[in-house]
């Protein structure tokens, strides 16, 4: 069976937000979001690029069943089922990786809404992905990652495959890991969006209201590629690039001969680690100042990222949701370190420089 992307601690960046008191971002990213598809089924139009194509209903054709939703139901295929607003204010829900039946039933009929404030989307899904890629290009590079797997590793930084980190700064590609698969799968889907005609140029900016760098449009993207080694843009953000402007440097490598990690917001400071964990967080005691050593942040950790001096985890990314939360914090913070909680125990004094991902015992 499918593992379904259960998304209850690791919700939208608009849900972020709103979770650390930037309403007004919080309502923009959603406003933001909720027209992704839009820009998407522009790109496809214009460019021929493909993304996670939905087939819309009207929310009461899903309750009545009418003969047009039947045909999908009926073939029962893994699906993703978004819930649109149509309404301002409104959240959008969604569930994803199950079979059309099981999340129709299970799901779409306990959601306790108005549906006919909902435009409803039914999206191809794939249990499997030969590679998931976030990435940024904004005005000084183009920068992100790349990674085995499912996408959600990205986004929630559920990282169980290796992560390759790339930069190009319009002269040179620059990697934390070389992988001559990985550099040939990124360059294929950025160059997708350099757009060298001035008039599709134009056309573009008109439509989408963007910017270009060097031809290139820019933006905050997500892509996947299927087992048919088709790409496909799962993401198209106008604001996030706003909350990135700095490349985060490239991981270092192990030098410290203690923990080691990607840098995801720079900082220097000592103090006392504390590991938590989901069996301890509700109990745990973590005074302002202490280190937060972790497998992995989401929501329940937020009051300890306030009031913690930096943020280690073993897991994640440069671009995932609770990464670009740390930078809204402030909060000197490592990722991916793979080895942190291992390593380093509760009450232990150590050093982070997050400028270079290194950790230090004191």
């Amino acid at each position: 069976m499918s593992k379904a992307v259960i998304t209850r601690f690791q919700p939208s960046i608009t849900e972020w937000f709103a979770s650390i008191g930037k309403i007004k971002e919080s309502e923009k990213f959603r406003k933001e979001d909720v027209c992704k598809h839009q820009r998407l089924e522009i790109l496809f139009q214009k460019l021929g690029l493909l993304y996670e194509r939905p087939i819309n209903f009207s929310s009461r054709d899903l309750i009545l069943k009418t003969p047009e939703f039947l045909k999908i139901y009926n073939k029962n295929d893994l699906c993703a089922i978004r819930l649109i607003p149509k309404k301002d204010r409104l959240p959008k829900f969604r569930m994803r990786g199950l079979p059309i039946k099981k999340c129709y039933n299970d799901w779409f009929l306990a959601q306790k809404i108005n549906y006919d404030d909902y435009v409803a989307q039914i999206c191809p899904h794939s249990e499997t992905l030969l590679w998931s890629i976030s990435f940024v290009i904004n005005d000084k590079m183009i920068f992100g990652e790349i990674i085995r797997g499912l996408h959600s590793q990205l986004t929630h930084g559920e990282t169980e495959s290796e992560l390759y980190q790339f930069q190009y700064d319009y002269k040179k590609w620059r990697w934390s890991k070389y992988n001559q698969a990985a550099e040939k799968q990124v360059k294929k889907i950025v160059n997708s969006l350099k757009i060298s005609s001035k008039g599709k140029r134009k056309v573009l900016k008109k439509l989408l209201k963007v910017k270009f760098c060097r031809d290139f449009i820019v933006g905050y993207f997500e892509a996947t590629v299927w087992p048919d080694k088709k790409e496909r843009l799962i993401d198209f953000n106008r604001m996030l690039p706003r909350y990135i402007k700095t490349p985060p440097q490239l991981a270092a490598k192990n030098s410290s001969k203690f923990v080691s990690g990607v840098p995801a917001f720079p900082g220097k400071t000592s103090g006392k680690a504390v590991l938590v964990n989901e069996k301890n967080i509700s109990r745990i005691k973590f005074s302002s100042g202490n280190i937060l050593v972790c497998d992995n942040t989401d929501v329940r950790y937020l009051p300890l990222m306030k009031k913690a001096a930096a943020i280690v985890t073993d897991r994640g990314g440069i671009l995932t949701h609770a990464a670009i939360i740390s930078r809204e914090l402030k909060k000197p913070c490592i990722i991916n370190t793979r080895e942190a909680t291992k390593k380093i125990e509760s009450g232990n004094l150590i050093f982070v420089d997050a400028a270079k991902g290194i950790i230090k015992k004191l």
